[in-house]
């Protein structure tokens, strides 16, 4: 039997909705793992949680899983004993013997006050035993190459080495649900994991433009949504709007520079109606102010005066360095940087305009048929793709 301690961080800080936040983590944890539900047993408290795995030859597959969901602070492997000074002193000379040649600190923590003996006495006695019993090992109370860690609780004692530090955050879906407009590029899916890391469930919407933008195009944003699926919940959506129609529309517009800007109003409008549907509450970009001639402050006010829902942008600040360092991280920069452009970067103007004024772009858009063909192209030019098996399927209409 292999027991995982799970730390909770940020959740038990949380008051009186304490209990929701683990509960919710811990229902996270169990749909992420339940393709080994049958080897697992899990007990929690108030601070943190232990996962009993019955099969050692899971164990880093279940790790690797673990590291990945927001809501965890950090993981150790422990080994767990009844609360007896002679089980406390055998199992920590156990667990030294395993240690490499080098120096070792203990360290005590006594969550059980009924727990007889004092913090600092039950540190001698463990740290005397080991010399006692051991050549391999001598203290170093300062810089040791390894902490052997033992808290006493109620429940019994655990007794662990190693912390593997996790992704931390809010559990997926405590916060509700965001629709992020997921362009195929560098920053969208990097705005996309850090808004899962504040507990939204994520799904997407992706504009495209056939035959302008190419079936290689659509491929990264399906990679790049599987990719994001091991940090997010399992019953998002993707889906896939042909724009085709409006961009036709805006073409016809008399102040080219503008059209990058109305064409962002335009994603905005149409994500607001979509959520409106589907009860999101925000949207998601991935906009860094300043990177580019459409997200300056002006671009950006221009922009959110056509929704009615919060637009959060997890990158506001962050260089481009930044953002990339991210994006390795989670393994969606060499999908994002595949040449295949998006519908923006096909039809940004020579000049694009870096200070709209939000009455130009209104009076340009009275020009449009902008309400009928939002209408329509909800109605008539979205394809939706939901997680099943480990893939991307299309969801078919009656």
């Amino acid at each position: 039997m292999i027991n995982i301690l799970i730390r909770y961080g940020e959740l038990t800080l949380k008051g009186n909705n304490k209990q929701m936040f683990i509960n919710k983590l811990i229902r996270n944890i169990k749909i992420k793992l339940k393709d080994y539900k049958e080897l697992l047993t899990f007990k929690k408290d108030t601070k943190s949680l232990v996962i009993e795995l019955s099969d050692e030859n899971f164990l880093n597959l279940v790790i690797n899983i673990l590291e990945n969901i927001f809501g965890i602070y950090s993981i150790s492997i422990v080994e767990i004993v009844s609360n007896n000074e002679q089980d406390i002193l055998a199992k920590t000379l156990e667990v030294a013997n395993k240690l490499t040649e080098g120096t070792f600190k203990i360290e005590v923590k006594r969550v059980d006050k009924s727990f007889k003996i004092g913090s600092q006495e039950l540190k001698i006695k463990i740290a005397s035993n080991i010399l006692s019993n051991t050549n391999h090992l001598k203290v170093d109370v300062k810089k040791p190459n390894s902490q052997i860690n033992v808290v006493i609780k109620n429940t019994g004692t655990q007794i662990f080495v190693d912390r593997i530090n996790c992704s931390k955050g809010l559990p997926v879906g405590i916060s509700g649900k965001g629709l992020s407009l997921l362009s195929g590029g560098i920053d969208s899916p990097v705005a996309s994991y850090l808004a899962m890391k504040r507990g939204l469930s994520v799904s997407y919407i992706h504009f495209m433009t056939p035959p302008h933008t190419s079936k290689k195009a659509l491929d990264k944003v399906f990679q790049l949504s599987k990719k994001l699926q091991r940090y997010n919940t399992n019953d998002f959506e993707l889906l896939v709007c042909d724009f085709g129609d409006i961009l036709k529309e805006l073409m016809h517009i008399k102040e080219e520079s503008y059209r990058i800007t109305l064409m962002r109003r335009i994603f905005i409008k149409l994500a607001n109606k979509i959520c409106l549907r589907k009860r999101i509450k925000c949207l998601i970009t991935g906009e860094s102010l300043g990177q580019v001639a459409s997200q300056t402050i002006e671009s950006i006010n221009t922009i959110n005066s056509v929704s009615t829902l919060p637009i959060l942008r997890p990158l506001i600040t962050m260089d481009k360095e930044e953002i990339i360092d991210i994006s390795k991280k989670i393994d969606t920069y060499e999908t994002s940087i595949l040449p295949f452009d998006d519908v923006c970067s096909l039809y940004v103007p020579k000049n694009p305009v870096t200070k709209p004024k939000i009455f130009v772009a209104e009076d340009l858009e009275k020009d449009l048929l902008l309400d009928e063909l939002i209408d329509y192209t909800i109605e008539k030019k979205i394809s939706t793709y939901f997680w099943k098996d480990g893939e991307l399927s299309e969801k078919k209409e009656n």
